[in-house]
Parts: C-alpha cells; sequence; structure tokens
C-alpha cells in the first residue's frame, strides 16, 4: 500500500511542485529578474537539500528540517548580498523577492530528512530537481519578456514594440503556465494514444 501512495506522490509531484513556483514564476517577468531568481533559487534549493543529506540522523527530522530551512534562509539573504553587490538597480527590483524562495514548496520539500538509505544515495536527484526548477523561473522570465516587449535583453533599454503587454503583469504568468500546463497534457495524451 505505501508503494502506491508514493508512486501516486511522484505522479502528481511535477504538478504540485510548478504550483509551489508559482510565486517565483509571476515575479519572474524578464530575463534578468529571471536570472537572478533562478540562480538564487538554485544556490538556496541546494543548501536547503545538502543540510537535510548531511545533518546526522541522530538530530531527529523537526531539527533537521528546521536547520535545513535557516540554512536556506542564510543561503537567500548571501544570494541578496551578491546581487546587491553586483547589480544594485538589479537588487532593488528583486530584492523582496528573493527572500520568498526559501519558503517555497520545493526548498521545503528539500528541507525533509531522507528516510532511507537509498533517499539519501539519490541526493543528487534533489539537486538535478532544483537545477531544472531554477532553469523554468529563467526561461519563463525570458518568454514574458519576448511576448510582452519583443526582444529579450539582460540589461533592459526599453521595449521597442509591445506585442502582448500583459505578459509582463501577473496574469501574463498564469496564461503562460496554463498554456503550457495544456500543450503539456495535449502531448502526454498523444503519446498515449499512439502506444494502443
Amino acid at each position: 500500500m505505501p508503494m502506491e501512495r508514493n508512486r501516486g506522490e511522484q505522479k502528481g509531484g511535477a504538478w504540485v511542485a510548478l504550483a509551489g513556483l508559482g510565486p517565483l514564476l509571476v515575479f519572474s517577468n524578464g530575463l534578468s529578474i529571471g536570472l537572478a531568481l533562478g540562480i538564487s533559487f538554485l544556490v538556496v534549493h541546494s543548501a536547503a537539500a545538502a543540510s537535510a543529506l548531511l545533518l546526522p540522523a541522530r538530530f531527529g527530522r523537526a531539527r533537521i528540517f528546521a536547520f535545513a530551512a535557516v540554512g536556506a534562509a542564510i543561503a537567500a539573504s548571501l544570494c541578496a548580498s551578491i546581487i546587491r553587490l553586483l547589480d544594485p538597480f538589479l537588487f532593488e527590483s528583486a530584492y523582496g523577492r528573493i527572500f520568498i524562495i526559501a519558503f517555497t514548496l520545493p526548498v521545503c520539500r528539500a528541507c525533509i530528512m531522507p528516510e532511507t538509505i537509498a533517499d539519501r544515495e539519490r541526493g543528487v536527484e534533489n539537486v538535478v530537481r532544483g537545477l531544472a526548477y531554477a532553469l523554468v523561473v529563467a526561461v519563463t522570465g525570458a518568454v514574458r519578456e519576448f511576448i510582452a516587449s519583443g526582444t529579450v535583453s539582460v540589461n533592459y533599454s526599453g521595449a521597442s514594440t509591445a506585442l502582448l503587454p500583459i505578459a509582463a503583469q501577473p496574469a501574463g504568468a498564469f496564461i503562460l503556465i496554463g498554456l503550457c500546463a495544456a500543450g503539456f497534457n495535449a502531448v502526454m495524451r498523444a503519446a498515449k494514444g499512439s502506444e494502443r
């Protein structure tokens, strides 16, 4: 019975993680902010996963979760400091958004201690998962900027032409997420239909 529950969790896990990334996808409305949030997410997620993996099991699940969550918050603070040193204007637009990263669902899941030795041995998968989520955040920012202004640039020089300005607004993020989810479901149904 537990095996069936785990398969169900894994099947819907990608959609739950995408919903957990919702705040970052909404805030990622350009390539530069998307890169800043994506790289910060990767650092914070990796810090949380490494803390949960490397702390001794004798600490207990609750303490390990707390230490990993504190480690994630410290990593978010360090990312914000580095962004402030590199680009003060980007820091001003990303400051409040970076600290949300430590409280997203994928980071909270990474703070949970692996239950078995087999789960501990698959710790690299957690880092790869974090890299994939970071890429999703960065690509979403680039796509939203392209749809909204017709160009993609790390240095914002003003929109040359407005294709679909709503893409830069929070509603544009939800529209893009919905279109991607519908496209993914259509591809999966077509693939299942071709197997029969």
